[in-house]
């Protein structure tokens, strides 16, 4: 008996248990069944206003010497002076003698052509004295052959000082003070400094926005400088053709005296890296938006608490600018949020209210 006890005992307890959580469940309080309204995404817009939108080309190059020269010498000998101005990176004038070469055996060429012509004049007159037409004839040929060599003579006696033949920076020198060189030696290369060029690299979209028959002045900055460091260039021409490489169209700058700190705040080196701001033709009734907004070709608007989608044509993306010419109205609402989903006809509350 005592057993049978003891087995009943732990069902009893469960039972009891059982009816306890049975009572409880069935006497707490129905809950109200309500709707949870989920709120629209919140999103920023740009209220559109069109108008005249000015367009900058921004592209970037090189700044070189309009032109560049290797000076060679004419004449053969030994070089007995160098001008201290003569080392690269020093700015010479037009006509100013960089080097001379020993004039002694070009003196004396120059001597002996002249002892010839007189020698050939005295025989052409005692010719005509003579009446003798057949060494009239041969004297005046002398004579002539005398000239053309006094001629050659005193070309060689100028050629042995070696001068810049413009304004000019110099680039190279490859000789030096004592040393031979011969006839068609290379003595070092000048660099124009009367006017700098920048060529350019500009995208093909880009250059239906430049007007190369009325150019405006561009304004150059040394890239990663200061927009102190400035100058002012002006475009000169567009080349006719297309690189095949890189796809663009080389624009080119030239920059007057370049080196004349007269002229300019601060001279303008070759060789700097700078960065061109060339004006546009600006576009009428065109509005710029941020990049960001643009979805493909599309953006979306903002109506009646609603996303609408529109297309529109971008003429230009630039700096993170998209610049729309079609497919917008003044008042536009235009959503410059993006989310991870938008669809046509989405519901999108104002961040502002």
């Amino acid at each position: 008996m005592s057993r049978l006890l003891g087995l009943a005992r732990p069902l009893l307890i469960l039972a009891v248990a059982a009816a306890i959580a049975v009572f409880m469940i069935k006497s707490r309080p129905q809950l109200e069944a309500r709707n949870v309204a989920t709120p629209p995404p919140l999103v920023e817009v740009d209220t559109i206003r069109l108008g005249t939108v000015p367009v900058t080309v921004v592209a970037h190059g090189n700044v070189t010497a309009w032109r560049e020269l290797e000076l060679a010498a004419q004449v053969s000998g030994r070089i007995l002076w160098q001008s201290p101005k003569f080392e690269p990176g020093v700015v010479v004038e037009a006509g100013e003698p960089l080097l001379r070469i020993d004039r002694t055996d070009y003196e004396l060429a120059l001597a002996e052509a002249r002892q010839a012509l007189a020698s050939a004049e005295l025989a052409l007159a005692d010719a005509k004295a003579l009446r003798q037409s057949a060494r009239i004839d041969e004297a005046e040929a002398t004579v002539a052959a005398a000239r053309a060599r006094i001629a050659r003579a005193e070309r060689d006696l100028t050629n042995t000082e070696i001068t810049a033949p413009y304004r000019a920076v110099i680039d190279e020198q490859r000789v030096e003070l004592g040393q031979f060189i011969s006839a068609g030696t290379a003595v070092g290369r000048v660099l124009g400094a009367e006017r700098a060029e920048i060529r350019l690299p500009v995208l093909a979209k880009d250059i239906a926005f430049i007007d190369g028959d009325a150019p405006a002045p561009v304004a150059l900055f040394a890239e990663g400088g200061t927009r102190e460091a400035r100058w002012t260039g002006r475009l000169v021409r567009i080349e006719a053709r297309l690189d095949t490489a890189t796809r663009v169209v080389p624009v080119v700058l030239e920059v007057e005296d370049p080196l004349d700190g007269s002229r300019h705040e601060q001279t303008l080196p070759f060789g700097l890296f700078v960065r061109a701001e060339i004006p546009g033709q600006p576009v009428e009734r065109a509005v710029e938006l941020p990049q960001d907004a643009l979805h493909g070709e599309d953006v979306f608007v903002f109506a009646d608490g609603a996303l609408e989608r529109r297309a529109v044509t971008v003429a230009r993306l630039s700096d993170g600018r998209a610049l729309v010419t079609d497919g917008l109205t003044d008042g536009d609402r235009v959503v410059t949020t993006r989310l991870d989903l938008m669809f046509d006809g989405m519901a999108v509350a104002l961040l502002d209210g």
